[in-house]
């Protein structure tokens, strides 16, 4: 969502932002991260100095609303794919912990050769048996997704939804139908 923030709670470290839904969702400090906030995420910050009443900013919902309360939301905003998450404001580089070793490190290895130069990256266990080309054309994917996300957001009008993921059917084949199924 590119959202509009409408009030901050400095005695709860939170913010409440218009999201454009019937209940304004939910900000916490610790989960405002952006570019320009990544060296100093993890020190104490008050949320006064990371954002202000009024400005426009993109946020995800990690919780759906429910009954009384809004939508819990980040600033992270990470993409999954078939084989990979792609986080465009994160660092690093992952491999889920559920593989083998030698599974994780020929992921790795894949994933240094093909890793962006901007955001961080995850391997998800589905990546098991996957070929570099796969993992290749799934982050290419997940960037493109983004640009194209990035370009919707600088051309809307606050609040508004900028991106929603695929129905649950849609999910369920991109995740669990492989070309052996």
């Amino acid at each position: 969502y590119l959202g509009v923030v409408d009030n901050v709670l400095p005695g709860m470290e939170a913010a409440f932002v218009e999201i454009g839904l019937e209940k304004n969702g939910f900000l916490y400090v610790d989960e405002i991260i952006g570019p320009e906030l990544e060296g100093n995420r993890k020190s104490a910050r008050k949320i006064t100095d990371l954002i202000q009443r009024g400005e426009q900013i993109l946020v995800q919902a990690v919780k759906d609303p429910m009954k009384t309360k809004g939508a819990r939301l980040t600033t992270e905003i990470s993409l999954p794919g078939r084989f990979v998450v792609y986080v465009p404001h994160g660092e690093g580089l992952g491999v889920s912990r559920r593989l083998e070793d030698e599974e994780r490190n020929r992921l790795k290895a894949i994933l240094k050769e093909h890793a962006p130069k901007k955001g961080g990256v995850i391997v998800r266990t589905a990546a098991e048996g996957a070929s570099a080309e796969d993992i290749e054309r799934d982050l290419d994917f997940l960037q493109r997704l983004w640009r194209s996300i990035e370009a919707q957001a600088n051309d809307s009008k606050a609040p508004s939804l900028v991106y929603q993921e695929s129905e649950l059917p849609l999910r369920v084949v991109r995740d669990l139908f492989t070309g052996d199924f």
